[in-house]
């Protein structure tokens, strides 16, 4: 059954359940929402995933059955449940369930490169915080600052950086933007970077960001009073002054609205960024480096 046929399913047997419910309503009887099943699969029991479903099943309303699928095993298991969506969890349940065309699959906790182009039967919450979100993150911690700097692979996020920069330069802030085709570039390029950058934006790159380059970035940040804005707590935690994080339940939370929209007959969005995110601050770090940031976003702030 294609991916139309079974929407158009959907939408005809939701419209028969209002009729029959205000039908039996006039009775002063009731009936029971049909359910909307979905299988969830995951190919490990790691803690944000778990967190992850835990947010969908928050606001999907629907009926949900976890696979976590073994070495080897594939869409045919989760097919065998006959779900009316699938909804993948992490890279690893992403790439195995990703050939299925006749059903939904909508994906959280994937890297975003594995999903930059989705099929037309798949929806899916990135864990990429959006541009604007972010560069008005940065522009409110550093008024003053009109360089930031952002080093990338563009076999990984090259779009996102294409929409940063358009973005930035309507802010007037300009990207200083250098590429990074593997980790042993990264400190060369870095300090070759002309002009130094008022702030580094560090972006959910493997090339760029990993455990061969993440103690250089931070160390670059020192050595030039360059503040580092980060995706993620681990960094702040590290050294970076903020960040901009997106948690798993959130991003859970978001995909589960998608599916509700699904149940519903509408579609949503092929690829929407995490629009749920807190502001974590380093202190500390911020007031080594001479940043004092505007109390009103303090209390925002982690």
């Amino acid at each position: 059954m294609s991916i139309i046929h079974r929407t158009i399913r959907l939408a005809k047997s939701r419209a028969l359940l209002v009729a029959a419910a205000l039908a039996l309503s006039a009775a002063g009887l009731s009936l029971p929402a049909e359910a909307f099943v979905v299988t969830i699969v995951k190919d490990t029991e790691l803690k944000p995933y778990q967190e992850a479903i835990r947010g969908f099943k928050s606001e999907c309303a629907c009926t949900a059955t976890e696979i976590t699928l073994a070495n080897g095993e594939g869409a045919g298991s989760v097919l065998s449940t006959k779900p009316d969506a699938i909804i993948a969890v992490g890279t690893g349940a992403f790439k195995k369930v990703r050939a299925v065309r006749d059903l939904p699959i909508i994906y959280m906790m994937v890297i975003p490169s594995e999903a930059a182009f989705p099929a037309e039967n798949m929806s899916g919450v990135s864990m990429d915080i959006s541009p604007d979100a972010s560069l008005t993150a940065i522009t409110e911690l550093f008024p003053s600052a009109r360089k930031i700097g952002v080093l990338h692979d563009p076999r990984h996020i090259g779009p996102f950086v294409e929409e940063a920069s358009e973005i930035a330069r309507r802010r007037g802030v300009e990207l200083v933007i250098r590429t990074v085709r593997s980790p042993q570039e990264v400190p060369a390029i870095l300090e070759q970077m002309r002009p130094v950058p008022d702030v580094f934006w560090m972006l959910p790159d493997p090339t760029v960001v990993n455990a061969e380059t993440v103690e250089y970035l931070l160390l670059y940040s020192f050595q030039k009073n360059v503040p580092v804005f980060s995706f993620s707590l681990k960094y702040v935690e590290l050294g970076a002054v903020a960040a901009l994080q997106a948690t798993p339940f959130a991003m859970g939370a978001q995909a589960g609205e998608l599916a509700k929209a699904l149940s519903e007959g509408r579609k949503g969005p092929g690829r929407a960024y995490a629009n749920r995110h807190r502001l974590i601050i380093n202190r500390k770090v911020a007031a080594k480096m001479g940043y004092q940031f505007d109390p009103d976003i303090l209390k925002k702030a982690e």
